[in-house]
């Protein structure tokens, strides 16, 4: 009979984690929202230095949305409900999409990189 490391050490992590007395801790959606924030700063931090003109074309939508917040936020006091919940879902759901080009455009470019990499 073979003995596989690997598959031994995930049995023993599933039988030690059935024996836990405590819950495992999960993240509230506050703290997931915020590590999805972080993540998309920091890719967008390295972007600067991978790829200049990506970076100002998602720095020049982030300032487009933040403009736009700015206003809102200036006039929320006067802007019923329903208004003011189409613009919070829709500054939110272009964040999202920015963010999401962002984190593409650092894959992209770490793609590049490994096959240039290659061809040494």
């Amino acid at each position: 009979m073979r003995f596989a490391v690997p598959g031994a050490a995930i049995l023993v992590a599933l039988f030690l984690s059935a024996c836990q007395a405590s819950a495992p801790v999960r993240p509230t959606p506050e703290s997931a929202t915020s590590g999805k924030e972080d993540k998309c700063y920091q890719e967008f931090a390295a972007l600067k230095e991978l790829d200049p003109v990506s970076y100002e074309k998602y720095r020049q939508q982030m300032q487009t949305i933040d403009e736009n917040f700015g206003i809102y936020k200036a006039n929320a006091s006067l802007i019923d409900e329903n208004a003011s919940e189409i613009m919070l879902t829709e500054v939110n759901k272009m964040l999202s999409l920015v963010c999401i080009r962002i984190n593409n455009a650092v894959y992209s470019n770490m793609v590049d990189r490994v096959q240039s990499l290659n061809k040494l």
